[in-house]
């Protein structure tokens, strides 16, 4: 056996509890499982996209090693293909070059050309450059050139077992179009497929499935792969398993590793057998329990947990049919398990001359008789087991052939023959075989063979003898189970037909009614074989059973009456020839439940089924889909409709409050376009209709009209007085979900009409009653025109229902309602337009005594009036009509909330007035009412206060921020960070400078990473404002004045604009540039923590950007950070990135040329690396200083060459003495400065104390100065790490260079660990250690700016 895993969607670089966890274990519960796999496939997402650093990391490539290491395999035998995270799309020119080529419809690529001009592969491909970087930590060279290729995306590996097809999916991936309309090049696809072994299987490996692509695309692939036998796809991407026929092709997928709600969290497991090409493959799952085997993967046929696949590159799958039955036969499915096909029994004998070789089962007795082995074949009657025993006499005509020996005789003859040493020319044919266990023969010297059903590259090969002009394959092999018997019957009929397959021959076929002596046959057969009448009743009675069955099962079915004795001892009996035996459990045999119908009276057959229905409640306390579908069906034969339909409501129910109700459910399509079983009752009928259209969502629309449809009819169909008010008010919500505004309307006057006594329904509906009053509320959301109010107002009846005012439904229907139709629905009309149809819906609201709606109009009136700065006609309204509704709490929240608004958007002089308006709308008792109208206020009022009392509008925006926080009040999210844009700008004013900063964090924060996303809405408006906060406070900060084409912050910046006005102002630079001031005001304030995090963002915001941009220059300032952490991957990327950006800006600006840029590169890049490099070191990491010389390398100097390579010799030196410091003394200091400063650090850590001392005096106090001066105080710890790792290792290392050593080691050291952390520690280290060095004063006079920095 060929073992494999499949992997996909890792997405390493996100983290979680339970998601760390899954990833830890499964490389150990692999390894439990003690397989060995020849093969690991990787359907791509290896890291995570949306994730700060999103980068490919060496630990990435040590868990995919892990994971090859649990299943006992190499990373050779690893192969990936990229997902749509492995891939940078926002590379420069990636999205054009796409949008060129084919992007939403427009573009140049045909599906059935296929072609893609290279100059556009080449820019698409260059976002796998990351990508490939990382694959060349797992492939050599010759492996690492297969990816990336512009020319040849796609490519195939032949291995000793398979063509493995590599497919990039990734070429159409870009923003806005991520999941659906793909292609992947057919031409280029073509070219890779030419290159397949044909006589080997093909494993096609992609990140997206083939569901992904364009339709188009999908049709050329599919004639593709079907001409060139591939048959398996193994794909990513949709984060669940699915495993599933698509047309010939397995489809199978991956889950992701990581926590996700409502997927499945899984790897794949395949077995695949040469000898018969059969492939099997097992999903492991994450639980909460831990990993484990899934139970059920094949749902298309009998639910088991293995999902098998034929992988010849020989078979031929079409179907040539008439079109009427076309779909029919695609809905065919193939109930035949792998694990069953080596155990099925007997068949009446019918003639045929059509005879195949079945070649590997020849060649396997032919090896047995070869090792001198008495051989028994063994299989059903009619299976072929002669025809098998005479064509191995004609390979070997000494062998004796012993044909239809009764399994009774066995032993005795197969003990004869052993005993007279016959072995190796001996073959005994029979119905069953030995139990080698209890007949005491010697097992080494027998050879048993039970001959299977046919495969399907067999039952093929059989069809062909009848020369089939049409290619109906593989609906005889579903037909006949791969029964030769069956099909030659098959076939016979369909010859005599002269293969036709229209409907009647198909009816036909199916139900094998084509040719009663088929039925007599087997009554005949069974009356010869199964002369006791009582094995015959039990038999018929198993055959009823669907699927597997105990033996306690069968006992069961025996004792119903008329009973039947002895059920254990006659299922025995039934074995092997009736009844196979399959995993501790049983089977009737499945020739026989096609061709042979249950023979029991008709209260028998539901007599069986309801035990069976009980049987499977009894035997589980947790049902699967398939136990779900089996009592059901069992009750319906059982003539238990009821329980069926009630079994149905609750398993829905059930999944649904779970979150487990998945797409394309089995149970999803019960009864979906058919009626309900007959026998149903009433009430239950109309549960389950209800159910299927309120929770099924993927429903066609012909079966949503059906449903309701029926639904509408069963409703009517009720006489019962009490049930119809209940059945009325739930298919007014239905209709309500199908946008069915007049039938909704008129099942809600039904419930008016029959509902009666108000006490008496309460009683029976309790809490559900208001629900069932306000029904017709409901409809406001679906009115898009005036005569739609108009018409609702005309069924609106205020007396008939005792309904609340302050119902949270009520008014937020009224305010969205009336809100959609003068914002979104008559948005073209002119404005007094608008409030002329808002009018005359208040008027008939008014008529109606529909106070909630009027409300809401008036309110519309006022706030299009507020819009065009008619603040005196909105006040004039408000003066009109609040007085009708002051006592109703909806009125007091919106109206007074409008008049606030009225008189803070008018002059500043009447700002004031509108406090007391917003204090009596914030006054009513109910919270929880409009709640974004309660915000609003909040924050208005926070507005008004800010004018004239700072502290107040804070404290106010944090009640409003709380308030936004509470997910019952189910604020927008952009709602809430503006809320938090507000506070930080109120926090400013009011002088509290770092709380102020830390939260702008928190709104720069979810911007950039939703625009990073692609989640564009909102957000390029978004961060515009936030930049006009983050300018204004480090203006502030620098005491400067804001920019003169900077616009400056004001109180209700972010709630009072539209927050999708500026987008113009926004360019894809912003992101970095928001990042990096961000760091800078962090700093400023002395947050350096978020600081640090703002420098990763920023250096995120260049790699992202995708190419070099002038302003990414600035981003060397923020190299303290990552040197500080030792991110070396970060250091070289600032430094190159840079230096790069550096070019561009001397190009684009030549009168910023720097004649010194070389030695600034070294004295402000690579001397605090270095610094830091030493320090490492010292602690036997020499890391850091290959870091430097690799940045070497990668710099191309920009003034002069020849020093820049006096400098990098400096690094090249094996050893440092005086004598080197003699000859850098000899060089002009001005113009070799930078040669200076390495070599005296280099120098000074390979020297004694004094020496090393006298070095680090003459270069520190002048040095430290600068690069403070340019990289900023955040260098300091660098120097300080330096200075103070340098002394304490000299001191703990070199007693003997220093004098008064034990002073120095009790009292010195102390002193300098006191100052760690201050800005002065590198200073006051020094101080310390001046003291204490052996001739210091023979070799080194300090001046006063060295006394003075050591002092600081």
């Amino acid at each position: 056996m060929i073992n494999w895993l499949h992997i996909s969607d890792l997405h390493l670089g996100s983290e979680g509890a339970i998601t760390n966890m899954m990833r830890d274990e499964l490389p150990g519960y692999l390894k439990g499982l003690g397989v060995k796999c020849d093969y690991v496939f990787c359907t791509g997402d290896i890291r995570t996209a949306n994730v700060s650093p999103n980068i490919f990391t060496n630990e990435m490539f040590a868990y995919l090693k892990s994971i090859c290491e649990a299943v006992q395999t190499s990373v050779d035998r690893l192969y990936i293909v990229p997902g749509n995270h492995d891939v940078n799309r926002d590379i420069d020119g990636r999205q054009d070059a796409i949008k060129k080529v084919l992007y939403k419809g427009n573009g140049y690529y045909k599906p059935d050309e296929g072609v893609i001009e290279q100059e556009d592969m080449s820019v698409i491909m260059a976002g796998e450059k990351d990508f490939v970087s990382f694959l060349g930590m797992i492939y050599d060279e010759d492996r690492l050139k297969l990816y990336g290729n512009p020319k040849m995306p796609h490519f195939n590996i032949e291995t000793e077992h398979f063509n493995i097809l590599h497919v990039n999916t990734n070429i159409a991936y870009t923003t806005g179009q991520e999941s659906n309309g793909l292609y992947v090049g057919t031409k280029f696809l073509y070219d890779a497929v030419r290159t397949l072994n044909k006589n080997k299987p093909t494993i096609l490996l992609s990140h997206y499935p083939v569901t992904s692509l364009l339709q188009g695309e999908k049709k050329v692939i599919s004639t593709m792969l079907q001409h060139n036998g591939v048959r398996l796809w193994l794909a990513g991407h949709e984060h669940d398993h699915v495993l599933q026929k698509v047309h010939y092709i397995s489809s199978l997928q991956a889950g992701v590793l990581r926590k996700e709600q409502g997927v499945h969290s899984s790897v794949l497991l395949g077995q695949y057998d040469p000898t018969t090409c059969m492939c099997s493959v097992y999903a492991h799952t994450w639980f909460d329990e831990g990993w484990a085997k899934y139970p059920y993967v094949d749902l298309e046929n009998t639910p088991q947990d293995v999902f098998s696949i034929n992988l010849s590159p020989k078979l031929n799958d079409s179907v040539v049919i008439p079109q009427n039955v076309e779909q029919a036969i695609d809905g065919l499915t193939l109930n035949v398990d792998v694990d069953f096909i080596q155990k099925e029994p007997l068949f009446p004998t019918i003639q045929s001359n059509h005879i195949i070789v079945r070649t590997a089962l020849l060649e396997r007795c032919i090896k047995a008789l070869n090792e001198g082995k008495v051989l028994v074949i063994y299989g059903s009657l009619k299976i072929g087991k002669s025809i098998l025993a005479e064509q191995l006499y004609r390979r070997r005509p000494n062998t004796a052939i012993y044909d239809s020996v009764p399994q009774t005789d066995l032993e005795k003859k197969v003990k004869i023959l052993l005993q007279e040493e016959k072995g190796g020319e001996s073959v005994l044919v029979s119905t069953g075989a030995l139990n080698l266990n209890i007949s005491g023969l010697d097992d080494s010297r027998i050879c048993q063979i039970e001959v299977p059903l046919l495969t399907f590259a067999e039952t093929s090969d059989l069809i062909a003898t009848y020369g089939a002009k049409k290619n109906l394959q593989m609906f005889i092999y579903a037909q006949s189970c791969g029964h030769p018997v069956l099909v030659k019957t098959l076939c016979e009929y369909l010859k005599d037909n002269h293969w036709q397959l229209d409907e009647k021959h198909f009816a036909n076929l199916l139900a094998y009614s084509f040719d009663y002596n088929l039925s007599r046959a087997m009554a005949d057969l069974m009356r010869t074989l199964l002369a006791d009448k009582a094995d015959r009743a039990l038999l018929n009675r198993l055959l009823i059973v669907n699927g597997t069955f105990t033996e306690e099962d069968a006992c069961k079915l025996a004792g119903i009456a008329p009973s039947i004795d002895e059920p254990k001892m006659r299922l025995n009996g039934l074995v092997p020839t009736w009844v196979m035996s399959v995993d501790n459990c049983f089977k009737a045999n499945p020739l026989i439940s096609k061709l042979w119908k249950p023979d029991v009276s008709e209260q028998t057959l539901k007599d069986v089924n309801l035990v069976l229905a009980a049987g499977v409640l009894d035997k589980k306390k947790v049902l699967g889909e398939h136990d779900v579908l089996n009592y059901i069906l069992y009750s319906i034969r059982g003539g238990a409709d009821d329980n069926a339909g009630r079994m149905f409501i609750t398993v829905l129910m059930k999944l649904h409050d779970n979150g487990e109700l998945p797409h394309g459910n089995i149970l999803c399509k019960l009864w979906t376009d058919v009626p309900l079983p007959e026998g149903m009752s009433l009430d239950v009928r109309i549960g389950v209709r209800y159910l299927q259209i309120a929770l099924i969502k993927d429903l066609s629309a012909t079966q949503r009209s059906f449903l309701l449809q029926d639904l509408k009819d069963n409703v009517s169909k009720c006489t019962d007085a009490e049930k119809i008010p209940f059945y009325s008010s739930m298919t007014t919500m239905i209709c309500w979900i199908e946008g069915d505004i007049e039938g909704g309307l008129s099942y809600y006057h039904q419930y008016l009409d029959s509902k009666g006594d108000d006490h008496k329904l309460e009683e029976t509906f309790g809490d559900a009653k208001p629900i069932f009053d306000n029904n017709i509320w409901i409809f406001l959301l679906l009115l898009s025109s005036e005569q739609a109010f108009i018409d609702w107002l005309d069924e609106f009846r205020a007396d008939a229902v005792e309904y609340s005012h302050n119902d949270h439904v009520i008014c937020e229907c009224c305010y969205l309602a009336t809100e959609r139709l003068w914002k979104y629905h008559l948005v073209s009309e002119p404005v007094d337009v608008r409030m002329e149809v808002l009018s005359r819906i208040l008027k008939k609201a008014e008529q109606k005594r529909c106070s909630e709606l009027a409300i809401a109009c008036v309110f519309s009136i006022m706030e299009i009036l507020n819009s065009e700065r008619r603040y005196v006609e909105a006040r004039s309204l408000y003066e009109n009509k609040y007085s009708e509704y002051e006592k109703l709490p909806f009125a007091q929240l919106i109206l007074n909330s409008s008049m606030g608004n009225s008189y803070f958007r008018d002059v500043v002089e009447i700002h004031g007035s509108a406090l007391g308006y917003f204090k009596r709308a914030l006054s009513i008792a109910d919270n929880e009412l409009i709640p974004n109208i309660r915000l609003h206020v909040h924050q208005m009022m926070a507005y008004v206060l800010a004018e004239t009392n700072i502290n107040a509008a804070e404290k106010e925006l944090e009640d409003a921020l709380q308030y936004a926080s509470d997910v019952k009040h189910r604020v927008d999210i952009y709602e809430y960070y503006q809320c938090i844009g507000e506070l930080s700008y109120t926090y400013w004013c009011a002088g509290n400078r770092q709380k102020s900063v830390e939260i702008l964090s928190e709104c720069v924060r979810f911007v950039t990473n939703n625009l990073q996303d692609g989640k564009e809405k909102y957000a390029k408006s978004f961060i515009c404002l936030l930049g006009c906060l983050i300018i204004q406070y480090q203006c502030d900060l620098d005491k400067k004045p804001v920019p003169m084409d900077q616009a400056v912050p004001h109180h209700g910046m972010f709630t009072e604009n539209d927050l999708s006005s500026f987008d113009d102002l926004y360019s894809e630079d912003r992101i970095y540039t928001s990042c990096y001031q961000m760091c800078q005001l962090c700093k400023s304030v002395g947050s350096r923590d978020l600081a640090s995090e703002w420098a990763h963002r920023t250096l995120d915001a260049c790699k992202k950007r995708g190419e070099v941009r002038e302003i990414h220059y600035l981003v060397f300032l923020l190299l303290p950070y990552f040197i500080e952490e030792n991110d070396k991957d970060a250091i070289r990327f600032v430094i190159n990135h840079t230096c790069e950006a550096q070019l561009i800006s001397y190009e684009n600006h030549p009168e910023l040329y720097k004649e010194n840029a070389d030695f600034e590169f070294i004295e402000f890049r690579i001397v605090p690396l270095l610094m830091a490099s030493l320090g490492q070191n010292l602690r036997g990491d020499d890391s850091g200083l290959n870091l430097i010389k690799q940045i070497f390398d990668d710099y191309h100097p920009v003034n002069d060459s020849e020093k820049f390579e006096l400098v990098k010799s400096v690094f090249k030196r094996p050893s440092y003495d005086k004598d080197f410091i003699a000859e850098i003394n000899k060089l002009d200091m001005n113009d070799n400065y930078a040669v200076y400063i390495c070599a005296y650090l280099m120098t000074a850590y390979q020297s004694e104390a004094d020496y090393a001392f006298s070095l680090l005096i003459a270069l520190l106090p002048k040095l430290e100065g600068q690069l403070i001066q340019i990289l900023g105080e955040d260098v300091i710890p660098i120097v300080n790490h330096f200075v103070t790792d340098f002394w304490k290792a000299k001191i703990l290392t070199a007693p003997n260079e220093f004098n008064d050593y034990k002073f120095l080691r009790e009292k010195g050291l102390p002193l300098i660990e006191e100052y760690e952390g201050k800005n002065n520690q590198a200073n006051h280290t020094m101080l310390i250690v001046s003291n204490h060095v052996n001739k210091l004063t023979k070799l080194t006079k300090l001046n006063v700016l060295q006394e003075n920095w050591m002092d600081m």
